[in-house]
């Protein structure tokens, strides 16, 4: 059996080539995105270990946690006299203070803005320090600056050139050298600038202080017992920690960064096996049938029913160890693509060679073999219940059971009453993963008894076209066990689509709305780079302020704090100018308030939490620790929104718990005298030295809050293509399995005075009518949970519900559109079957 399962296999290869390429999409699918997470993870582990490699201890300022939310704390700078007692600890080889901060480096007049750091560090030589001079001599005079190669050669900086360097202050520098990090030629998607010591501290304004102390043991002395010899001699005010600690700190604050990719990548992979899995099921389906008289004299001669069920399973094994194959070397190959595709939706990723790991390779087998055999289990089932008696009559059309009837009503209510739990109740929104999972069920069971009818309310226009589209709607109403499927698997694609699609819409433009409700600013200044925690420096706010045009501007800050094992974010405001450039709606308390040291909550918060005006809440700072903060208001939900997250306190309060001292946004109202392009000519002109501040109106800065959105949406949506190019191949396959199955009554339509044209319009007729199925399913279930979710969403934040009706009209034309080309080679193989011989087909 094992030897005719095989021959049979190879024998019929045509025919499962694209269940194989099915499988073999989704594996590369799940194993690019694990290659791609194991990669960036990799590099971002190498990256701050070379960071690291020569030095054995660093001395900062003692933070209560090290990052949040994917960005490390600031620390405040260490005073002069550290780096001298480090060097006095017996035990101490090398003693090196460092200063680094943010430097934006500017050539001809024109600034250099890379999508990630804009480093300014003071020079330390190797071993201690990670960069080396590869091009010149390292800086020694306080006018003279080195920068990284990979920047020298993209902005054609070279030596004697020179360059500007804006942080806290200015100043124009002489490139004399060029230097490299490792074996690369800089800092991924970054730009270094390395000048002296005491030039680093003027122009980061830290007068004597810097940034840490790197610390290399002598000969023989163990890091650990050195360790404890410093913290005594520079006190509990200080972290003295091993470097090898710091470099795993820095991978995982930046693998945090990338997590939600590696979510999205896997989650998409499931969608696509999913899709895939419809397929491969739907194909041995039809195979089955088609094979009933061969199964059914393979029994007669003898064969046992277990020894036929293990035929056709090994027969799926086959195509899911092939598929498996080839898929883990396609995924990896996909690595590289997705990376590219990833950057060309702003998610940046380090470069470098590409990881395999065993568990990718088990992940990437596992997964096609389960997946294929677990799609063939069904048909292979019924397979080993053919009588031998059958091989001697036509098989009977499947009928729908009722049990499999009862059975989907079941689920598809359960669904439904999941989501209404959730949309009438305080139900948990993960619920409507299960409400998900139960509709998808409820639809491939109930799928086969409501195809018939849907088939024919969709197909009324086809019907009404001729006489190919009334035989296309009759053919795919009366399999409708095989039509269900086929659908079914493109409508979860194009379910998945719409459902993004929708939640991303709504999601933008409850923002746009609470922010236009809320910010009743003429001018916005803010980081052209969207920073997280902001990127204007405070002289952009003094400049600005001081303009006549000018009638207020007020600023904000946000910054980081620990909630127990959850990190959350704040919004620093000036109660004082807040009110003049904002509609903020108080259900108690006030904003000024806030000038005595407390925080606003946002209204939903507040009551999550049982917490009220005079209440107090505990909050641990990265500088300060624990503190409790008095509650001395509560926001409506959509002016949280609007300023950004639920948790409001003032400048004041913010200088004392953090060191950043950067602004994020600053609203401007302009004086009454002043028209709109005056006050923006003025504006302009105050900004002329900071090329990375930007003034926008409302739609720009609603655009740079929802930018994120517009990444992954984008992105998500370009991957969920492949799963319905998928469910678009399982069209393709579908149809021209069914030709063989139909070749008689082809031959017969031939014969009666049908012409080519005629069949091909017929075969193509009913691809398009399942594609015109799925689009209704897909939409209507995508966009049905998309309102729920948004529904349940509106209990903690005001969600209104946007349709992107244009969006969605493109989706089915696209839909439409590919499912006629899904029936080309169908119908040009049916077009060319020969008339007499396909008549006299049993």
């Amino acid at each position: 059996m094992w030897r005719l399962t095989l021959r049979t296999t190879l024998a019929r290869r045509a025919r499962l080539a694209l269940t194989l390429l099915a499988v073999v999409l989704g594996v590369t699918f799940a194993t690019g995105g694990l290659v791609l997470t194991d990669t960036s993870g990799r590099l971002l582990d190498d990256q701050f270990r070379t960071a690291t490699a020569g030095v054995d201890l660093t001395v900062r300022d003692a933070v209560a946690f090290d990052s949040a939310m994917g960005v490390e704390v600031a620390r405040d700078p260490l005073p002069a006299a550290v780096p001298d007692r480090v060097g006095a600890v017996p035990g101490v080889a090398t003693a090196r203070p460092l200063v680094r901060g943010q430097g934006l480096l500017e050539v001809a007049g024109r600034p250099v803005v890379p999508t990630g750091a804009s480093l300014l560090a003071s020079w330390v030589p190797a071993p201690v320090g990670a960069f080396t001079v590869r091009g010149g001599r390292p800086p020694v005079a306080d006018d003279e600056v080195v920068i990284d190669e990979d920047t020298a050669r993209s902005q054609r900086i070279g030596l004697g050139d020179i360059v500007t360097v804006r942080a806290t202050d200015t100043a124009r520098l002489r490139v004399v050298g060029l230097a490299g990090f490792g074996d690369r030629g800089g800092l991924p998607n970054s730009t270094v600038a390395l000048v002296t010591l005491s030039s680093a501290q003027r122009l980061l304004r830290l007068g004597s202080n810097v940034s840490e102390v790197a610390v290399v043991a002598a000969p023989g002395v163990v890091p650990e017992d050195l360790r404890d010899r410093i913290t005594a001699a520079v006190g509990p005010g200080y972290e003295v920690a091993p470097s090898r600690d710091i470099a795993a700190a820095g991978a995982a604050a930046a693998r945090d960064q990338l997590g939600w990719l590696q979510l999205v990548l896997l989650a998409l992979a499931a969608a696509v096996l999913l899709v895939g899995a419809f397929l491969i099921a739907n194909t041995f389906s039809i195979v089955i049938t088609q094979r009933t008289r061969e199964l059914a004299l393979l029994r007669a001669a003898g064969a046992t029913a277990g020894q036929v069920l293990r035929s056709v399973l090994g027969e799926a094994l086959l195509v899911g160890l092939t598929a498996s194959a080839a898929g883990l070397g396609l995924g990896v190959a996909a690595a590289t693509g997705i990376r590219d595709l990833a950057r060309a939706f702003g998610v940046p990723l380090p470069e470098g060679g590409l990881v395999l790991t065993p568990r990718t390779v088990l992940v990437a087998f596992a997964v096609g073999v389960l997946v294929t055999v677990g799609s063939a289990v069904g048909p292979a089932r019924r397979a080993a219940a053919v009588a031998p008696v059958a091989a001697l009559r036509s098989a009977a059309a499947a009928r729908t059971g009722r049990v499999r009837v009862v059975a989907g009503a079941l689920a598809a209510a359960a669904g439904l009453a999941a989501i209404a739990a959730v949309l009438a109740a305080d139900a948990p929104v993960p619920l409507l993963g299960a409400a998900a999972v139960a509709a998808v069920v409820g639809l491939a069971l109930l799928g086969p008894a409501l195809t018939p009818a849907l088939v024919r309310l969709i197909g009324r226009p086809l019907a009404a076209a001729g006489v190919p589209g009334r035989l296309a709607t009759d053919s795919a109403a009366r399999t409708p066990r095989r039509t269900a499927a086929t659908a079914l698997a493109l409508a979860l694609g194009l379910a998945l689509i719409s459902f993004m699609a929708v939640l991303g819409t709504s999601v933008k433009s409850s923002v746009r709305q609470s922010y236009a409700e809320v910010i009743t600013a003429d001018h916005i200044v803010e980081s052209a780079r969207n920073e997280m925690l902001g990127g204007l420096s405070p002289a952009v706010y003094d400049r600005i302020s001081r303009l006549p045009e000018v009638a207020v501007a007020s600023r904000l800050r946000y910054g980081h704090w620990r909630d127990g094992d959850a990190t959350r974010a704040l919004t620093a405001v000036d109660p004082a100018t807040l009110p003049r450039v904002a509609n903020l709606h108080f259900t108690a308390g006030s904003l000024a308030a806030l000038t005595g040291g407390g925080v606003v909550l946002a209204e939903q918060v507040a009551r999550d939490r049982g917490l009220g005006v005079g209440d107090q809440l505990p909050m641990t700072f990265s500088r300060t620790g624990t503190r409790p903060l008095p509650v001395v208001g509560l926001l409506r939900d959509g002016d949280a929104r609007a300023l950004s997250t639920d948790y409001i306190i003032s400048l004041d309060t913010f200088a004392r718990l953090y060191s950043e001292e950067v602004d994020a946004s600053i609203l401007i109202r302009t004086a009454d005298s002043v028209d709109r392009a005056g006050a923006e000519r003025a504006i302009r002109a105050a900004l002329a030295d900071t090329p990375t501040a930007q003034l926008r109106d409302q739609a720009a800065a609603v655009a740079g809050r929802t930018m994120m959105i517009d990444q992954v949406l984008g992105l998500v949506t370009v991957l969920l293509m492949l799963a319905v190019l998928i469910a678009l191949l399982g069209i393709t396959n579908t149809l021209a399995l069914s030709i063989t199955e139909r070749t008689a009554e082809i031959g017969l339509l031939r014969a009666v005075g049908m012409t080519r044209r005629q069949l091909g319009w017929m075969i193509r007729a009913e691809a398009v009518l399942v594609a015109a199925l799925a689009s209704a399913l897909g939409i209507a279930l995508g966009g049905g949970f998309a309102l729920a979710m948004v529904r349940a969403l509106g209990r903690d934040v005001p969600t209104v519900l946007a349709v992107p009706t244009g969006r969605l009209l493109i989706v089915v034309a696209v839909a439409l559109t590919a499912g006629l080309l899904a029936g080309l080679l169908p119908a040009r193989r049916a077009a060319r079957l020969d008339v007499l011989a396909a008549i006299g087909t049993p």
